[in-house]
């Protein structure tokens, strides 16, 4: 009988301690938190969307457009809507260069704080009054001999870049650009903009593309513009 006891608590102890709760591994639940994807779905969908949407209205708004037109000039000191074609192509071919480097560097989990909450400000860029002044490497010299050409090559980098976010597994949430150094700054001193997530890059692009549109817009309607 004492016997058959002793062997009843043992097993019975074995039983419990294989049971019972174990406490969590530090480790497995940094790692865990290390793979949770920030760039979701809807993120995703809604840079395609807004690719294609874009993508649309430029090819609206231009490709019926004769030579003479598109290359209307308000003054010297104005671009042409083919320059202005021009102009958002090599925008597009940067910013997809930029992404796919960028996209193959360590993630900097450091900053997801710092970006956290500012995509309207780059969004709202599209509306923004400020105006800017392209630099050197983004003005446009005359790359393509047409309007159509120029249309056909923004348009090619737009497919590529269009397949690129439709395919990617890359956490876009996860990987930075900076536009200024903010190298031992606290996060108090660091200014939106200064520092993007990649998600936020391809926002400025897409704001960046309807400003150009209301500028080819307003181009249409001047009064000298050739009918």
């Amino acid at each position: 009988m004492k016997n058959q006891l002793l062997t009843f608590i043992i097993v019975s102890i074995v039983l419990w301690s294989c049971t019972k709760p174990q406490p969590e591994d530090k480790n497995i639940s940094v790692e865990k938190t290390r793979h949770e994807m920030l760039w979701i779905d809807a993120d995703r969908l809604f840079i395609l969307n807004e690719l294609e949407r874009t993508t649309n209205k430029l090819v609206t708004e231009t490709e019926h457009l004769t030579e003479e037109q598109a290359s209307f000039r308000e003054n010297l000191d104005r671009w042409s809507i083919t320059e202005i074609i021009e102009h958002l192509e090599v925008q597009n071919e940067l910013h997809y260069r930029e992404i796919r480097a960028i996209s193959k560097t360590p993630q900097l989990p450091k900053y997801e704080s710092v970006v956290r909450g500012n995509d309207n400000y780059f969004k709202e860029y599209a509306t923004d009054t400020t105006k800017g002044r392209a630099q050197w490497f983004l003005e446009p010299i005359g790359r393509f001999c047409s309007k159509s050409d120029a249309l056909e090559a923004f348009l090619r980098v737009r497919k590529h870049f269009t397949a690129y976010i439709k395919e990617t597994d890359i956490d876009l949430r996860k990987h930075f650009t900076f536009r200024n150094n903010i190298e031992g700054k606290d996060e108090s001193e660091i200014k939106v903009g200064d520092v993007r997530d990649l998600h936020q890059l391809l926002l400025t692009g897409i704001a960046h593309t309807d400003r150009h549109l209301t500028q080819i817009r307003r181009i249409k309607q001047h009064r000298d513009y050739p009918k």
